[in-house]
């Protein structure tokens, strides 16, 4: 039965299996087999057939529809709506706790000083889990009969002012494209305030409520976890800032088309933001909130006002217009009736830090507490915004300003005062106790206590004794209030008599380069300058600053903004004074070095100007007023000082030579045409002169053709005995014992040579080192070297030197000359004629003597040796001594 039973189930399997066609393709005949049987086939597939209607169909295509629709539905409830909803759930409750411990967000506060304007707003904000995405879009529709009525009512009103896009009347010139940008940072904030916006918010309302400002909105935006930054848009302005609260920092920014300058908002910004740290710990010592800001003009004006010229392009402008600078606060701010005055404190980086200024006023053993005044902030005053001085570096610009020309001068006694109303120039003289009266002359009253105010150490005199604490309280100052011009002009524009006359004047004004039309009043004047002139003693001296040195490219001065400066030197020559100096000083605070000029009315105070180290040193001691302190009153200048100041700087000498013509000083050279050829003084010999009675004499041992250098070599390798050397050998020669004093002088006076470079009393002295100091005198005109002239010792005027000789004695000489002033002139000789071997070399010794005053008695001692009468210094000398 079980093989029937299974026989039976196989039989069945195989009916009921359907009839299928297959075919591959193989290389083995194992897999090639084929069912065929089609007819069998086809029924079979006839039994599996399903026939369904089309409505069966439609039903069954919605019931899968909506079942993946509720399965759809079920998932985002379940899987996004649900978290999302929590999400929300958790944001209400923060909301609601922050509202119980927040205020709110503080309201915009109307303004009464322009109405508010129609305005279109649009915002975008990016969708966040703690905000909703928005957009806005206002707009003013201007057919509407309250906007036409507006507009109606609007018309008719005056043709001087104009309705803005805003609605605004102002008036038309304020639509220029300009504005005003203050940044300010401040550090050292609370961090709790720099991440709260309500806080930050309501800051920001009262700022503009207090600066009178028209906010239109605010908005701020936290972030995670710390910082906000917000935006505070008003009419054509806007406020804007960011915070990070870890570092207690905040940058602010403000731009305006105001037209009142926004630096007024510097201290409600610095108290609304500047919220100061709480402390942690009882006892703690946070650090204050530190302020910095700069200030610049934006945008394009077409014509800039005085005020914005003055932030523009002067030193106040570079002084608010740099963000880096420590410490910069202003102390005062004047309008007089002349000028503007400006008075801030700064610490910049390269100068000091703000950290060493607090550490100095700690009272500690540290360095910067035991030596406060070198990390104090650096006061600097202004006027109309530029800087005339600073607590730093005043006392380098008044003691180069003064004492180079007060030392100059012999005995000054009443000395004239320009300008100089911060009181420091005053000060300056007063510490010479030749001075018997110093004369100011200040125009501007308001700006001398402004400064007594401001800036006391630039007129504090409480340091010498029988001063007083104020300089200008001081019984030997005068001051006049009034225009220094007129009161010049008044005086002294006329012959005046000597006892009115003064012995120094200090022009401590404008800078000549200054672009208003007054500095060329000043400095072009020729009456005022005229009555300078007549004011002084015959020895008096001029001295006034120049402004900013010259560069090593800049142009002819006369083509430059410097054409005060050439013409002030021009003016000073055509008036008269003998000797004019240009001199500079480094370090006076300024962008550049700074030159002044002094002019000499004699000569002879050439002789001062140039005295040496010691001299000036010893005068120094001699002539400074004692000072309660025992220091020295002065703080910088000494003879090394004045030292530097006798030599003009190359940069002077490189300009004058730019001038169109050409100085003949500066196509010359060192005073040798190398064309010419030179005899070496290895070809001459001293052996005894052929003069009847003379001493020694120099010989050529090769011949000389006309026009050659005689020694040019050694021609300057000389002794030299200065104005002051010279006149201790003559004093010494009236001291017992004076044998040794008479050699020296005798080797000085037989043969030397004067030169008037140094002043012509006593003057210099030269002395040929080489054996060229034996040439002698070539009588009734046989020179053979030397300086051709139709004149001799017999034939010229006893009493009046010819100009020939006078330019040879003063041939190293110039009123205004730097290339003579940097380059000490050598006279080199040529010979006249030809001259054979074993001549006598024979010089012209009318060209070497000294000045107008020594030219009779050096003449009629030339005639004398000449005569056979006497015979020279030096051989007398011997004579005497052997």
């Amino acid at each position: 039965e079980q093989q029937t039973s299974t026989q039976k189930h196989s039989t069945m399997k195989q009916e009921t299996r359907p009839s299928l066609t297959y075919s591959t393709a193989s290389q083995h005949s194992d897999f090639s087999n084929v069912w065929s049987e089609e007819g069998e086939t086809s029924e079979r597939q006839n039994q599996f057939t399903i026939k369904v209607s089309g409505s069966f169909a439609s039903f069954s295509l919605l019931f899968a529809m909506g079942l993946a629709f509720v399965m759809g539905r079920a998932s985002r409830l379940l899987l996004i709506e649900g978290p999302r909803q929590k999400l929300f759930q958790e944001v209400e409750k923060a909301t609601e706790v922050l509202s119980q411990n927040k205020p709110t967000v503080p309201s915009l506060i109307t303004f009464d000083r322009q109405k508010i304007p129609q305005t279109r707003y649009l915002s975008k904000n990016f969708d966040t889990g703690l905000s909703a995405t928005m957009s806005s879009w206002l707009t003013i529709d201007r057919n509407t009969p309250d906007y036409q009525q507006k507009e109606d009512s609007t018309r008719g009103k005056n043709e001087s002012e104009t309705c803005t896009s805003f609605g605004i009347k102002e008036d038309v010139e304020s639509t220029e494209p300009s504005a005003q940008h203050l940044m300010v940072d401040i550090k050292n904030v609370d961090g709790n305030f720099l991440n709260s916006q309500p806080r930050l918010a309501q800051a920001i309302v009262d700022l503009v409520h207090e600066a009178d400002l028209p906010l239109l909105s605010y908005h701020c935006h936290g972030f995670n976890p710390l910082g906000v930054s917000c935006v505070g848009v008003m009419m054509r302005n806007y406020l804007s800032f960011h915070t990070w609260p870890e570092a207690g920092v905040i940058t602010f920014d403000i731009v305006t088309s105001e037209s009142k300058t926004i630096l007024t908002l510097l201290p409600l910004i610095d108290r609304l933001f500047g919220v100061a740290r709480n402390p942690t710990f009882p006892g703690q010592v946070t650090a204050k909130p530190e302020f910095r800001y700069a200030y610049k003009l934006r945008g394009f004006r077409h014509n800039p006002s005085e005020i914005e010229n003055l932030f523009e392009v002067t030193d106040l402008g570079d002084i608010l217009t740099i963000l880096g600078t420590d410490l910069k606060e202003e102390v005062a701010s004047v309008t007089t009736d002349f000028q503007r005055v400006d008075i801030y404190d700064v610490i910049v980086p390269h100068q000091g830090s703000l950290q060493s200024y607090h550490k100095s006023l700690m009272n500690d053993e540290s360095y910067e507490a035991q030596n406060k005044f070198l990390f104090r902030p650096d006061r600097v005053i202004m006027l109309d915004g530029w800087l005339q001085s600073s607590l730093r570096f005043e006392a380098m610009y008044h003691e180069a300003l003064v004492h180079p020309a007060l030392f100059s001068h012999s005995n000054p006694k009443r000395v004239a005062i320009i300008g100089g109303g911060e009181g420091a120039t005053l000060r300056e003289v007063l510490k010479h106790n030749t001075v018997s009266e110093a004369i100011m002359i200040e125009i501007d009253e308001e700006m001398v206590h402004v400064s007594r105010e401001h800036i006391p150490e630039w007129s504090d005199c409480s340091d010498l004794v029988g001063s007083s604490d104020w300089c200008i309280e001081d019984p030997r100052a005068t001051e006049f209030y009034q225009d220094a011009l007129q009161w010049f002009t008044d005086r002294y524009g006329d012959d005046t008599s000597p006892s009115e006359q003064l012995d120094v004047i200090i022009l401590d004004a404008l800078d000549p380069e200054s672009e208003i039309p007054f500095a060329d009043a000043l400095y072009g004047n020729d009456d005022f300058m005229q009555a300078f002139y007549n004011s002084l003693a015959d020895d008096g001296i001029l001295v006034m600053q120049l402004g900013e040195s010259p560069q090593f490219y800049s142009p002819d001065e006369t083509r430059s903004k410097f054409r005060n400066r050439a013409k002030t030197t021009d003016l000073l020559e055509k008036l008269g004074f003998e000797s004019i100096h240009v001199y500079e000083e480094a370090h006076c605070g300024f962008h550049a070095p700074w030159t002044y000029v002094v002019g000499f009315k004699s000569h002879n105070s050439r002789t001062r100007w140039y005295a040496n180290v010691a001299q000036i040193d010893l005068d120094i001691q001699k002539r400074s007023v004692p000072t309660k302190s025992g220091t020295s009153p002065f703080r910088f200048f000494d003879g090394s000082t004045m030292a530097s100041y006798q030599v003009p700087h190359k940069t002077v000498e490189s300009v004058f030579c730019r001038r169109d013509p050409t100085p003949e000083e500066c196509l010359e050279g060192y005073n040798l045409d190398t064309s010419y050829p030179n005899i070496p003084v290895t070809s001459f010999e001293v052996k005894k002169s052929t003069i009847e009675g003379g001493g020694r004499g120099l010989f050529t041992k090769v011949d000389i053709p006309e026009n050659t250098y005689i020694w040019a070599e050694s021609s300057i390798n000389k002794v030299n005995f200065m104005p002051s050397t010279s006149t201790l050998i003559t004093a010494l020669e009236e001291e017992p014992p004076a044998k040794r004093i008479k050699v020296l002088s005798s080797y000085m006076e037989g043969y030397g040579y004067s030169s008037q470079f140094f002043g012509d009393d006593p003057g210099e002295v030269f002395v040929d080192s080489g054996i060229s100091t034996f040439a002698n005198h070539g009588c009734n005109g046989t020179n053979n070297v030397g300086t051709k002239s139709p004149y001799d010792e017999f034939t010229v005027d006893l009493y009046k030197m010819p100009e020939e000789f006078s330019g040879e004695s003063h041939a190293n000489t110039s009123t205004f000359n730097p290339v003579i002033d940097r380059h000490l002139r050598h006279q080199f000789d040529r010979s006249l004629r030809d001259i054979e071997a074993g001549e006598e070399i024979y010089d012209n010794y009318l060209a070497f003597t000294g000045n107008d005053e020594d030219w009779a008695k050096a003449v009629q001692e030339l005639r004398d040796v000449c005569s056979g009468k006497s015979v020279g210094l030096v051989t007398n000398y011997e004579r005497d001594h052997s």
